[in-house]
């Protein structure tokens, strides 16, 4: 507990539930280069910063199943130093399936643009000003 009464956390997780972790690996892995650590022979995770990870979960394994409805979107920020539009071409050119059909502002301000995992959950790559 903190000197405030409230929990302490060091580390967060968000778990999506996946058909094929193969298939998962070569997105999170290979094409957006995450590290990846086992948990078990079902859950491989990938690790965005020494303390955030995606957990993906083999269909049939742990709390909830792969559904073909994906009420979860995944955010990842680009860093000050990055190129968006850079990202967006390099994602296109593997094959990542793109909604959008490039870079474009949005109202909160920054940059941003969407596309689907192979399970078919929608991320989203954002860059502030």
């Amino acid at each position: 507990m903190t000197d405030g009464g409230y929990p302490e956390f060091d580390t967060f997780k968000i778990f999506i539930y996946h058909k094929s972790l193969d298939k998962a690996r070569e997105f999170y892995g290979d094409i957006l280069g995450l590290e990846e650590t086992h948990e078990s022979d079902h859950v491989k995770q990938y690790w965005i910063h020494p303390n955030v990870a995606v957990g993906v979960v083999l269909d049939g394994h742990g709390y909830l199943p792969a559904t073909e409805d994906k009420p979860v979107m995944l955010c990842f920020h680009v860093p000050d130093d990055g190129d968006i539009y850079e990202l967006f071409d390099y994602l296109k050119g593997r094959g990542v399936k793109m909604l959008d059909e490039g870079v474009r502002e949005f109202s909160a301000g920054g940059w941003v643009f969407l596309c689907e995992d192979p399970e078919g959950y929608v991320v989203e790559f954002v860059k502030r000003p």
